[in-house]
């Protein structure tokens, strides 16, 4: 072999050489980068130590030093089984400590804390890569640490004395090590750097503060110690259990714990996110829910999302229930204009979810947006309104709510909002029962009502209360039962209400005092009235410009008819912890959620004081629900019609003519009974009456027959079926109106209707009726809880005419439209004798005509579970 083919050899051998280090070298480094590897590299980092293992009920027992001047417990929780990560779940669990002498107890103090879990990177397999704790086995949940320092009392003790440690209300298994600090100084070779790492760990452990916020004197406390391990007394495995316990520095920090609370959907909840489209929106959702014991994922949702425009307009996406896994998105579409997107949880279990679009389509208050680009992809919220409120109910103090005696009427009146806490909608759920006691200057009863509080969930609010274990709610007992249930979870997350029942009341004059108690823990909202010159009036971006059929819910006013009450006694409620935030969320709802009874009773006919000129009108008789039965039939040439002739009629049938125009005067006119002529005349008049012979009673075909044109006319007698015509009397209303005299039979409301007849049927801007009701100091009602309240002066739009015209009598060639408002006289309002008043506003010079009646409506005991947002009647509530 020559040198030329030795040399080519030898690169080939080179080459192949390097490939198979490159090969090696790269699955050493895939291999290096493998789950398995990272999950290897992970214990390597972190502190393995030996804890000490206290179920509940377990005790350790710890020998003391005659020197020793404090102890440092250093804890973990580790969770019950089947409890999943949130990065903002919380909970609270306790450290009873006991030390001992030879012949008395020298300590007995309970502390407690709170905890939470730190963990990011998540795997597919459901494990973590960086943990602030963690246990060999991945399915043990074990939280941050958190210490106990433990001051002892002076030397000299009686010796020898033993410290008893026992867990105190904790759900779960308490992870235990114990330190006792000595007089000796930091040596000389530690630099002070290290030590004041060393204290910053501690810190960290052992508080939510960041070692910088601590004083001056408490950080060099902190750096100068030194602390040394305690054993536990007794026997491995039987006087105690270890259990080993990895740990890193790593802590989440806290801005993602907020930020994880904003995406929680709790069960039964939802969200309203208002935005202006049109735009494109992804909604992310996924669950944290562990999986069955068979590996069967449990379902979360289904989801529900609608969109509700400005016009009423609404659109529906019906998304399916999902496991827990990877997030899921879903695209949506929102159509051109104004828009909330309310996204429901129907299920029972929590869920979590983000919705990503446009910045500038979010619909929000200046202070809530981000400086950013209007194409720019951002996370929309919800807005959240706040609004004090305070609690009563068994084992908390009463609402005491002091009066002023020079208050006038308006002062009187007092809005109640109440609210159940903690409501899980099942059927069972008892409401709360609300008693509202109205005391005088000597303290006697002067009044008592009650009302119940319904336990329906709310699904936009909620409210803002720390839970503690073993007593969820203020006011409420702590049950022993549940001292050994559930988690020891104390997130603050939003407590569950139910939908507000909402009352008014006129107290009585000479009351001084209001008191407020419940069954149950409740929620109760107090306010008075005032109303505000011009009206209501909403803050940007919630105007009312636009909205059709539906109004802003929740949304802040600059001007506002409602203003809310303190108790007397709030400070003894803040103490108590009776004081809390509803939350409520800003959004768009459809008009005319307030619902009154069914109109009952017979209808009334009203006439006007004074004498002012009549008028009778035929109008079509609206079916069997018009309150007028139909007297006449409307006659055309040419065309048969039905009707009835009834042997009771005393009168003889009578035709009323109207011809237009004067060129088919002296034409004959037949009227045809059944197909045979019956009576014939000459017309010599364009208005004109003619009486018929006597007809056989019963139901018979009645035609016209003529060659004229233009003529119409009206039988005085009812048609078999379809719309026949009633006769009316109507009163003429000149600018400075009429007043109608409406006696209230008893304490339920009546409606008064006041019907406009006009020679056109469209409605104008300008045109109004102002209502006034007994000069603008009705007589009510005090010491009742109501519903509503009816306002003593108002000023309504006249609305376009809806019905078929009406004829006057005389002049069938005539068209007049009637235009109906309708007035409530509500259950506020005391019985008797009431007096109506109405002022046309913007009608010109034209003529009106006008007619009133009204019909009742049943007695109402419950009052409404509806937001009314003026609190007056529904003809012109917001």
């Amino acid at each position: 072999m020559n040198t030329k083919s030795r040399a080519l050899l030898a690169l080939v051998g080179l080459v192949v050489t390097l490939g198979l280090i490159y090969a090696a070298s790269a699955s050493v480094v895939k291999s290096a980068g493998s789950t398995a590897a990272l999950r290897d590299d992970k214990f390597a980092r972190a502190e393995r130590l030996v804890f000490y293992r206290l179920k509940p009920g377990e005790e350790m027992r710890v020998k003391v030093p005659s020197d020793a001047e404090e102890l440092r417990v250093v804890t973990h929780l580790m969770l019950p089984e089947g409890t999943t990560y949130g990065p903002e779940r919380q909970y609270q669990y306790g450290l009873k400590v006991l030390l001992r002498g030879p012949d008395q107890v020298l300590l007995d103090k309970p502390l407690f804390t709170r905890t939470r879990q730190s963990k990011a990177q998540p795997q597919e397999d459901g494990t973590w890569l960086q943990e602030s704790a963690f246990a060999t086995d991945p399915n043990v949940q074990v939280t941050d640490e958190r210490e106990f320092l433990v001051r002892l009392p002076p030397p000299p003790r009686p010796e020898p004395a033993v410290i008893y440690l026992k867990p105190a209300g904790i759900h779960g298994t308490l992870l235990v090590r114990v330190y006792v600090r000595t007089q000796r100084r930091l040596p000389l070779l530690s630099s002070q750097r290290a030590a004041d790492l060393r204290a910053e760990e501690r810190v960290e452990r052992t508080t939510f503060l960041p070692f910088e916020k601590l004083s001056a004197q408490t950080r060099h406390k902190l750096t100068e110690e030194k602390w040394e391990r305690l054993s536990a007394e007794g026997e491995a495995g039987t006087d105690y259990f270890i259990e080993p316990v990895y740990r890193t520095p790593f802590r989440l920090p806290l801005v993602e714990v907020a930020e994880s609370a904003q995406e929680r959907l709790g069960a039964g909840s939802a969200v309203a996110l208002n935005v202006t489209g049109p735009a494109q929106a992804v909604l992310w959702l996924w669950s944290t829910t562990p999986d069955t014991e068979g590996g069967t994922p449990t379902p979360a949702g289904p989801v529900t999302v609608r969109a509700l425009g400005s016009t009423g307009a609404e659109r529906t996406w019906d998304l399916p229930a999902l496991s827990s896994g990877a997030p899921v998105s879903h695209v949506l579409d929102v159509p051109e204009g104004l828009h909330t997107l309310s996204i429901h949880n129907a299920g029972k279990e929590d869920l979590r979810y983000t919705v990503e679009g446009p910045a500038g389509a979010w619909l929000a208050p200046e202070e809530l947006r981000p400086t950013a680009q209007p194409d720019a992809r951002i996370a929309w919220l919800p807005d959240t309104r706040r609004t004090e409120a305070f609690v009563t109910g068994p084992g908390c103090a009463t609402l005491d709510l002091e009066l002023d005696a020079d208050m006038d009427s308006a002062g009187r009146l007092l809005r109640l909002d109440a609210r159940r806490l903690g409501v899980t909608g099942a059927a069972d759920e008892k409401a709360s029962n609300m008693l509202l006691t109205v005391l005088d200057a000597r303290g006697k009863v002067m009044d008592q009502t009650r009302m119940e509080v319904a336990a329906q969930p709310a699904t936009f609010e909620s409210a803002d209360l720390p839970r503690t274990p073993g007593q969820l709610l203020p006011c409420a007992e702590a049950r022993a039962a549940a001292a050994n249930a559930g988690t020891g979870e104390v997130t603050d997350r939003p407590m569950p209400v139910s939908v507000p029942t909402s009352a008014r009341v006129f107290l009585p004059a000479g009351a001084r005092k209001v008191r407020v108690h419940t069954s149950k823990p409740t929620a109760v909202f107090l306010s008075t009235f005032l109303e505000p010159q011009g009206g209501l009036a909403g803050l940007a971006p919630y105007l009312d410009e636009g909205l059709q059929g539906v109004r802003w819910r929740n949304a802040p006013l600059d001007r506002r008819t409602w203003y809310p009450l303190r108790p007397a006694n709030v400070t003894e409620l803040t103490r108590r912890g009776a004081r809390m935030e509803l939350l409520s969320q800003v959004r768009l709802e459809p008009e005319g959620l307030e619902t009154v009874s069914a109109p009952s009773g017979t209808t009334v006919v009203l006439e006007p004081l004074g004498s002012p000129d009549t008028q009778e009108v035929l109008e079509p008789v609206q079916g069997a629900a018009d309150a007028t039965r139909a007297l006449s039939t409307l006659l055309t040439p040419g065309r048969a019609v039905r009707t009835h002739f009834d042997a009771r009629s005393p009168s003889r049938p009578e035709l009323r003519l109207s011809l237009e125009g004067a060129e088919g005067l002296g034409s004959e006119v037949e009227v045809v009974l059944d197909g045979e002529p019956v009576h014939r005349w000459t017309l010599r008049a364009t208005r004109a009456s003619e009486l018929l012979p006597p007809m056989p009673p019963g139901e018979h075909e009645v035609m016209l027959r003529t060659t004229v044109e233009g003529l119409t006319a009206t039988l005085n007698r009812p048609p078999v079926a379809g719309s026949g015509l009633g006769a009316r009397t109507v009163y003429r209303m000149n600018g400075e109106g009429l007043s109608v005299p409406v006696r209230k039979p008893g304490p339920g409301a009546v409606t008064v209707n006041i019907v406009v007849y006009t020679q056109q049927p469209e409605s104008g801007p300008q045109q109004r009726l102002a209502v006034t009701l007994d000069n603008g100091q009705p007589h009510r009602r005090s010491g009742v809880l109501l519903p509503r309240v009816t306002r003593a002066a108002r000023v309504l739009p006249l609305p376009a005419s809806s019905r078929a015209p009406a004829t006057p009598a005389g002049r069938p060639q005539a068209r007049w439209y009637a235009r109906t408002v309708s007035v409530t006289l509500g259950e506020d309002l005391a019985p008797g004798l009431h007096h109506v008043r109405v002022v046309p506003q913007g009608l010109g010079d034209s003529p009106l005509w006008t007619r009133f009646f009204m019909f009742g409506h049943e007695s109402s005991e419950q009052p409404t579970q509806e937001w009314n947002r003026t609190g007056w009647e529904l003809e012109d509530s917001l």
